[in-house]
């Protein structure tokens, strides 16, 4: 019976962790990585004005499914004044918030439906990892793994 014992707990310990890794990240250029950006891009130039690019931090896709962390800029890497965009001088949002906290990254969750991808929820300068709990933990858990706490 020890010897069961101690043969599973070190099966434990020298076997890593399984993790599925369902989705792969769209090559720079290729046609998906070019419509999730073209259908991110609306929508946060309506809250920091266009014209908008973006560096990729990270995009992870299935094919159905979406997750982009994104850093905004103008054309040719120029700085957005964050003094300056809609969502400040229009609908009152807190620019030194934005000064604070270090910046305009963007967080965006997609799905494709048909050829079209389309974004169902972003933020702009989060602090935190608001996206690693329900329904997101659910809804894209392939894309959340390691986001996500082990239930």
């Amino acid at each position: 019976m020890r010897a069961l014992f101690f043969s599973v707990v070190l099966s434990f310990a020298v076997t890593p962790p399984v993790v599925a890794q369902d989705w792969h990240e769209p090559a720079r250029g290729s046609l998906e990585r070019t419509q999730i950006m073209n259908a991110v891009r609306p929508v946060i130039e309506w809250r920091l004005g266009a014209p908008v690019e973006f560096v990729v931090y990270e995009l992870r896709s299935t094919g159905k499914r979406a997750f982009a962390s994104l850093a905004p800029q103008r054309p040719g890497g120029g700085t957005i004044d964050i003094r300056e965009v809609p969502m400040v001088r229009y609908w009152g949002d807190d620019a030194s918030y934005f000064e604070e906290v270090g910046g305009l990254d963007v967080i965006a969750f997609l799905i494709r439906e048909g050829d079209q991808w389309a974004v169902v929820d972003h933020s702009i300068g989060a602090t935190d990892v608001w996206f690693a709990s329900e329904p997101y933990c659910t809804v894209f858990p392939e894309l959340l793994f390691d986001y996500c706490p082990l239930n």
